[in-house]
């Protein structure tokens, strides 16, 4: 016996890769353009390398 039903499409999960986390300001929250160390093109913060 066959099983006619449809094979379910694949979900993509949406999101931000964990590994932006360090470029997220402690001050404000924006996302700085690059990894640490370098500062927050928002406010100005210093993020620091962990």
């Amino acid at each position: 016996m066959s099983d006619s039903r449809p094979t379910p499409e694949p979900v993509e999960e949406g999101g931000d890769p964990a590994c932006w986390l360090r470029r997220v300001c402690p001050d404000c929250g924006r996302l700085a353009d690059e990894d640490p160390p370098t500062r927050c093109p928002e406010c100005g913060a210093e993020l620091r390398p962990d």
